[in-house]
C-alpha cells in the first residue's frame, strides 16, 4: 500500500499511446454479451448493441434437439458461444416396469458455436440421472411421490427450468435443476464442475434437495451466486440461497414453510450491488399474498434472518392479494415487480413499481404510483416479463410482455405494453395477432436493442390443429403512441418461456419447443428419441456481422474508476474509466509492493466512460501470480489542469497446483 501511495509518475500529459501498447478495445469493439437472464444484474432486458433490423437467411440458423422436448429458458450469449438447456423426457432404467425407480427428466445443458450452430462439445452435457422415487429415511410409499401411473410422478424433476449465469472471471456457467440442483459449468470442455444441492432443514441428506430450482441464478460482483427455490409436496422447501463460488453455502433465508411462498421470479441487484431482490408466487392458500424481499448482500457469512433482511413488502392491490412472476430493477433504484391477482376465476397481469423511502434511522418500501399496481387486462393471465429501456442513465419506458399458463396453451391471448415508469400509465398495446393473425399466444420476455427496438416471442398452440410461433422485432413509436413491426418470423414449434438474447455480433438467439404436450406424461427407455419430441435452437441474423453501437449515456459527474467486475476472477476483468472532460489518462494495475505490473491505458481520453479490460498478465504477456492487485487511475482535466486519482483494488484468482 505505501508504494503505491508514493509511486511517481515521470509524464502527466501523453497524446498517444506508450510503445507497444495497443488501444484498449471499447465495449463496442469487444462486443455485449448477454450473460443472464434479462442481460444483466438488474435484469433491464436492454443490450449496448442492436439487433437485427432486417433477415439474412444466409447467416441466420437452426439446428433440431431430438428428445430436448421443450427449450423453456433463454439462451446465455458469450463471445464464445450460446448455452441453453431442455426439459427432455421422463426416463426408466432399461427394462424396469417399478415406477418407484423411474428416473427424472433428462434435462440437458447445451453449447453451440455462434456463426454455425455446431455443437461447442460433440453433443449435449447429459445432467446427473437419478431415480425419482425412493424410499428414503423410512419415509415410506407416498402416492404422490411414488404412484401407480407414470402421470402420478413429478415430470419438473430433472427438467432445467431457469436461465444460465456466465461468471467471466471464473469462465463458468451456473443453471438450476427441477430437482433442487445447482450446477456449475465448464463452458469450454462442457462437463461439470461441481454441484450444490439444495436441502430440507428436516432432511438435509435428502437427494432430492430442498425444492425445485426454477429461478435464473444471479451473480453478485464478488462471484455469489443467488437463487431461490419452488417447494413442492411435504419434503420440498421454499428458500433463497447465496453459494460461494468454490460451491459452499455462505446463506440461506427461508421464506416460508412447504408449499408456501415459492420462488418464481427470478432475483435482481440494486444499481450499486448491495441489495438483493426477491419475490415469491402463488401458494396453496389463495388469501395470502406474495411478498418483495430486500436483503442486504454484505456481510457475506451467515447472520440472523432479521438482519440479513433489510424489508419486505407485502403484495396487496386494492385489499386482493398480488403474487409475482418477475421483477427488474432501474438505473434510479426502483424495483418493477410483475405478477397478476384472481377475480373470480380469471387472471389479472398486473405491474407495480416500489421504492425505498430513507426514513433516517429506517429504510421502508412504498408503492410509487396510485393505484398501486397497473391493471393490464388483455385476457392473458400474468406479466411475464418486464424490460427496461434506458437512455442517459434513466429509465425511459418499460416493456411488458403477457402470458399464460403452460395449461392454458390453447389461451390466445398475450400482448405487449409500453408503460410509462413514471407514472404506470399504459401509453401503448400491441396483440401480435392483429398484424399478423397467425401469431397467437403468449409472449416471452422482451429484449431490447441499443436503438431501441423491441424483440419477443409468441408462442403458438399445440394440439391437434397446432400453430407455429413466431419471433417479432418492433419499434415503438412515442408520437403517434403506437408499436410498429420492423419484422416477424415463424420458426418450427412452440416458443415457451425461453426469452430471445442479443449476441455480441448483433443476432437473436432463441428456441422453440415440440408441439406434443403430451410427451411429457409417458416414460421412456433411456437413449430414445420419440418421434414428435424434437425442440429446435434459432440463430436470426442480420446482413452484417457486427451492429454494435453504445446508446447515448450522460457524462460522468466526476473522474473515477469504477469497481472491477469480475472481482475475484480468474480469467478476465473489466473496468470504466470515468472521464466528465477530456484529459489524458493512464491507468495501471500496481502489485502489494507498489510496482507497476500493467498499463491498461496511457492515452488523451475525451469525455465520456471507456472499458478496459485485463487478463492478468503483465505488460509482457506474461501471467501474474495470484493475489491482491490494485488498479490506479491517474487522469487531467485538461480544461483546469488539475490531475485527478482513483484506485480499486483487484483480487486475481490462481488454481492450486
Amino acid at each position: 500500500m505505501a508504494g503505491l501511495r508514493t509511486a511517481r509518475w515521470t509524464v502527466l500529459v501523453l497524446a498517444v499511446l506508450a510503445p507497444g501498447l495497443a488501444a484498449p478495445a471499447t465495449q463496442a469493439q469487444q462486443g455485449d454479451p448477454w450473460p443472464t437472464k434479462a442481460h444483466d444484474a438488474r435484469r433491464t432486458g436492454q443490450s449496448r448493441h442492436n439487433g437485427p433490423l432486417a433477415i439474412d437467411p444466409a447467416r441466420s440458423w437452426t439446428v433440431p434437439l431430438p428428445g430436448a422436448h421443450t427449450i423453456n429458458i433463454g439462451a446465455t450469449v458469450t463471445e464464445r458461444g450460446v448455452f441453453f438447456a431442455s426439459w427432455g423426457l421422463l426416463r426408466r432404467p432399461p427394462g424396469n416396469p417399478d415406477p418407484r425407480f423411474w428416473d427424472k427428466s433428462d434435462g440437458q445443458f447445451f453449447g453451440h458455436d455462434l456463426d454455425t450452430g455446431a455443437s461447442l462439445w460433440g453433443g449435449p452435457l447429459d445432467l446427473d440421472l437419478v431415480p425419482r422415487c425412493y424410499d428414503f429415511a423410512g419415509r415410506g410409499p407416498n402416492l404422490f411421490w411414488c404412484g401407480l401411473t407414470p402421470y402420478e410422478v413429478s415430470f419438473y424433476n430433472g427438467t432445467v427450468e431457469g436461465q444460465a449465469a456466465f461468471d467471466a472471471g471464473r469462465n463458468v456457467l451456473y443453471a438450476g435443476r427441477g430437482d433442487g440442483r445447482l450446477f456449475a459449468i465448464d463452458p469450454d470442455a462442457g462437463r461439470i464442475l461441481w454441484r450444490f444441492v439444495t436441502f430440507n432443514p428436516q432432511l438435509p441428506e435428502d437427494p432430492d434437495g430442498g425444492g425445485e430450482v426454477v429461478t435464473a441464478p444471479l451473480l453478485g460482483p464478488d462471484g455469489t451466486v443467488y437463487f431461490g427455490t419452488w417447494g413442492e409436496g411435504p419434503y420440498e422447501t421454499d428458500a433463497f440461497y447465496a453459494v460461494n463460488p468454490d460451491s459452499t453455502l455462505q446463506w440461506r433465508y427461508p421464506t416460508g414453510s412447504s408449499l408456501t411462498h415459492r420462488i418464481f421470479a427470478s432475483p435482481a441487484l440494486s444499481p450499486d450491488a448491495a441489495t438483493v431482490y426477491v419475490s415469491t408466487f402463488l401458494d396453496d392458500d389463495a388469501r395470502l399474498p406474495a411478498s418483495l424481499y430486500a436483503f442486504h448482500r454484505e456481510p457475506t457469512g451467515p447472520v440472523p434472518d432479521d438482519e440479513r433482511l433489510k424489508w419486505a413488502l407485502e403484495m396487496t392491490h386494492q385489499g386482493r392479494p398480488v403474487w409475482t412472476t418477475t421483477l427488474a430493477v432501474g438505473s434510479d433504484g426502483v424495483v418493477y415487480v410483475g405478477g397478476f391477482f384472481i377475480e373470480g376465476n380469471v387472471n389479472v397481469p398486473v405491474l407495480a413499481a416500489v421504492v425505498e423511502l430513507d426514513l433516517g434511522n429506517v429504510v421502508r418500501p412504498s408503492f410509487l404510483w396510485t393505484p398501486s399496481f397497473v391493471e393490464l387486462r388483455d385476457g392473458a393471465q400474468f406479466v411475464l416479463g418486464v424490460a427496461l429501456r434506458e437512455t442517459e442513465g434513466e429509465t425511459r419506458r418499460l416493456y411488458v410482455a403477457t402470458a399464460n399458463l403452460r395449461t392454458f396453451n390453447q389461451k390466445q391471448e398475450g400482448e405487449l405494453h409500453a408503460v410509462d415508469p413514471a407514472t404506470g400509465a399504459v401509453l401503448a398495446s400491441y396483440d401480435p395477432s392483429d398484424d399478423v393473425p397467425a401469431a397467437i399466444g403468449s409472449l416471452n420476455s422482451p429484449a431490447i436493442g441499443a436503438d431501441g427496438t423491441v424483440y419477443f416471442g409468441v408462442r403458438g398452440r399445440f394440439g391437434n390443429n397446432p400453430v407455429n410461433g413466431h419471433y417479432f422485432a418492433v419499434t415503438y413509436n412515442a408520437d403517434a403512441a403506437r408499436f410498429e413491426r420492423l419484422w416477424n418470423v415463424e420458426v418450427e414449434g412452440l416458443i415457451e418461456w425461453n426469452h430471445p438474447a442479443i449476441g455480441p455480433d448483433g443476432g437473436l438467439y432463441a428456441g422453440s419447443s415440440s408441439h406434443d404436450e403430451q410427451a411429457r406424461g409417458p416414460t421412456y427407455e433411456e437413449g430414445a428419441t420419440p418421434e414428435g419430441t424434437t425442440a429446435f435452437f434459432h440463430a436470426i441474423k442480420g446482413p452484417t456481422t457486427r451492429v454494435a453501437t453504445d446508446p447515448p449515456a450522460a457524462l460522468p459527474a466526476a473522474f473515477g474508476l469504477a469497481p472491477a467486475f469480475p472481482n475475484p476472477f480468474a480469467h478476465a476483468t473489466t473496468l470504466e474509466v470515468q472521464t466528465p472532460q477530456a484529459g489524458a489518462a493512464r491507468v495501471q494495475i500496481f502489485d502489494l509492493l507498489g510496482r507497476a505490473v500493467r498499463t491498461l491505458a496511457d492515452e488523451h481520453l475525451p469525455a465520456g466512460r471507456r472499458t478496459l479490460t485485463w487478463d492478468g498478465a503483465d505488460d509482457a504477456g506474461r501471467p501474474l501470480a495470484g493475489g491482491v492487485y490494485f488498479a490506479r487511475l491517474l487522469a487531467l482535466d485538461e480544461r483546469t489542469g488539475q490531475a485527478h486519482t482513483a484506485t480499486q483494488k483487484i483480487v486475481l484468482l490462481r488454481p492450486a497446483r
